[in-house]
């Protein structure tokens, strides 16, 4: 009994071993078969493919500023006196001799009417004294004349010595009378010269009360209200020329000297992105700030919507140049916080590959970045991809 039972497992065993034979031989023919092909990359059409080189781009000294107006004035009273019409608030815009403040002119208008009053008298005190000198002219005139006669008569001894001597004295008091006349009309003439001045001085200190602007210009503070005293040199409005801002940027002093009056600059302001300005170096102040070990050099900005006092902007100013890799703008693509490009490659399989773009001082008129990594020369890129996902698909080339 023993015996068939070994035989039987035997035999089991053996059929086992046939079937995992038979199993592990269909297995390892299956895995001869060939693996099926991939699917063929998906054919795009209306790719634009730039192929990179090295381009020439600026060396640039980059410098941070503010832009300020050509020229600020302070509006201040020239006077006291008593606010009675403000005509402007901050925001208005306003031209050359606009009226600003109105004070009260009364006491203005009752000192020049006085000081008219005292040159009407002057002159009527300068006619006189000219009326009589004219009269004690021709007295001393006929007293000359009369005094002649007599010293012919007397040559002759026709004429008594008391006579004479009455003609005598008549012709010099009529001398003195012309020289007394003289002074009179000297001191008329000052008297009405004085006069005048005083109408002159009433006459600005009434035209203090109407203060207008200097130029063309916007209103940028107001400090006073209707009622309110004004004095001298009290600070009331603040007016910049709204027709010519500047760049006030802060460079280096190590780089200032690189800097030449005249020359052109990008800038780029904080608040208006997207969009750069070529400025002109009007002035470079020769003196370095002792702190900040920077000199202030003032831009010119070309007359752009938007642009005002205040802004905060860059400028960055040519001193060389060297070799880059550079792309255009619009084949960059934002992915969170990578940015990369599609690169084609031989057979135009399209890649997004990641670069690493300069942040500011590889861009040229904001239509092309410097790439400093991710890409080599003689490698293709797409031109401008838009919201198109390209990546693993091949462009169509003829």
């Amino acid at each position: 009994m023993k015996d068939r039972g070994f035989e039987a497992g035997v035999r089991w065993n053996r059929v086992l071993a046939a079937i995992s034979l038979a199993v592990f031989l269909a297995l390892a023919a299956c895995s001869t078969k060939p693996a099926a092909a991939p699917p063929p990359a998906e054919i795009v059409t209306g790719i634009r493919l730039e192929t990179i080189r090295l381009q020439t781009v600026p060396i640039e000294i980059e410098a941070p500023g503010t832009v300020a107006s050509f020229r600020t004035a302070q509006i201040s009273a020239r006077t006291m006196g008593t606010v009675q019409q403000v005509t402007v608030r901050e925001g208005d815009t306003v031209k050359s001799g606009h009226l600003l403040i109105q004070l009260d002119e009364r006491e203005m208008t009752s000192r020049q009417s006085s000081a008219r009053a005292a040159l009407d008298e002057a002159a009527a005190a300068r006619e006189e004294a000219v009326r009589s000198l004219a009269a004690a002219q021709a007295q001393a005139e006929i007293a000359e004349k009369t005094l002649e006669r007599y010293r012919a008569l007397r040559e002759k001894n026709a004429v008594a010595p008391q006579e004479f001597d009455e003609v005598e004295a008549k012709q010099r008091f009529a001398a003195a009378s012309v020289e007394a006349a003289l002074a009179r009309q000297r001191q008329a003439a000052a008297a009405y010269q004085r006069a005048e001045a005083e109408g002159h001085v009433a006459e600005t200190m009434s035209s203090y009360s109407r203060i207008v602007a200097p130029f063309d210009g916007l209103v940028l503070r107001r400090n006073v209200e209707p009622g309110a005293m004004a004095m001298p040199g009290e600070l009331l409005l603040v007016i910049e020329d709204s027709s010519r801002y500047r760049l006030e940027a802060n460079v280096p002093s190590a780089d200032a000297a690189a800097i030449i009056r005249g020359s052109k600059a990008r800038v780029r302001l904080d608040a208006l992105p997207g969009r750069e300005f070529e400025g002109t170096v009007a002035e470079i102040e020769p003196a370095a700030d002792p702190q900040s070990q920077t000199a202030r050099v003032r831009l010119d900005l070309p007359r752009a919507p938007g642009v005002r006092s205040g802004l905060f902007g860059r400028a960055w100013f040519a001193r060389g140049e060297r070799t880059a890799i550079t792309v255009p703008r619009t084949a960059i693509l934002q992915r969170g916080q990578l940015r990369g490009v599609y690169v084609a490659s031989p057979d135009g399989l399209l890649r997004w590959r990641i670069v690493t773009v300069a942040e500011r001082g590889g861009e040229r008129n904001g239509e092309r970045l410097e790439v400093l990594s991710g890409l080599g020369e003689t490698e293709r890129i797409v031109l401008d991809p838009g919201s198109r996902e390209l990546d693993g698909k091949r462009v169509d080339e003829p």
